[in-house]
Order: C-alpha cells, then sequence, then structure tokens
C-alpha cells in the first residue's frame, strides 16, 4: 500500500513543525532562527506547499492550546493555595484560545485543501485510482 503524495508531505510537515517546536522551546535563541528558515524553506520548495504547512500547523496550534491549559490551571491551583497573601490571574484567556483555534483552523483548512485539490487533479487529468483512462 502506498499513500498519497499529499499525505506523505502532511506527515513531514507534522514531524518538521513539531521538531521546530522543541527546537524553539528546549534549545538556545541561535537554533530557532535557523530552525525557522529551514521550515519556510521545505515549505517553499515542496510540491505540496498546502499538505505540508497543514501538517505543520495542526500539532504545533493543538500543542499550544494544551499548554494554554495547563498555564490556566497551574494559575488557578497557585491561586487556591496562596491566598490570602499573594496570588495569581491570567488575563487574555478567550482571546488567545480564539486565535490558537483559528491556528489549527487553518492547518485543517490547508489539509482538507491538499487532499481534495489532489483528487480533483487526478479526475479532471482523465485517471483514476487504478490508472488513466484507455481511448
Amino acid at each position: 500500500m502506498t499513500l498519497p503524495p499529499w499525505l506523505l508531505w502532511w506527515l513531514f510537515g507534522a514531524v518538521g513543525g513539531v521538531a521546530l517546536l522543541a527546537v524553539l522551546t528546549t534549545f538556545n535563541i541561535v537554533a530557532s532562527p535557523l530552525a525557522l528558515a529551514a521550515l519556510v524553506v521545505l515549505a517553499v520548495r515542496s510540491p505540496e506547499r498546502a499538505a505540508f504547512g497543514g501538517g505543520a500547523l495542526i500539532p504545533t496550534g493543538l500543542w499550544f492550546l494544551y499548554e494554554l491549559r495547563g498555564a490556566v490551571e497551574r494559575c488557578a491551583e497557585f491561586d487556591r493555595v496562596s491566598r490570602p497573601n499573594g496570588g495569581c490571574s491570567i488575563y487574555g484567556v478567550n482571546e488567545q484560545a480564539i486565535a490558537m483555534g483559528f491556528y489549527v483552523a487553518v492547518g485543517v483548512g490547508l489539509t482538507a485543501y491538499a487532499a481534495i485539490r489532489r483528487r480533483r487533479s487526478g479526475a479532471s487529468a482523465g485517471t483514476s485510482a487504478v490508472g488513466p483512462e484507455r481511448q
């Protein structure tokens, strides 16, 4: 069984996005622009740009949402245990969650576009899942 090219590029984008996220969150600041530049060059040069970009956006966006939820929970716990002497407040959580939701939605849209575009181009060229039509 062979995977369609767009799916391979999506998986490659997901691995690249997660790797870039790991570099950005764990390594020094010098490596971050280099890793980002490498990912951008791959996205621009890939034949399946939409699939690559969707693959990079979905897992990183979900990680951002997960971390936002964790930050809110940690703040609430700190607020509970530090009363009456201190506290914790996070502002703009709804706006951040909406922005991150749009980030993930763009990734889903790019992925859907890549999958549908590949099917349409194959159908319009007279090809099917089995092979080209014979005349």
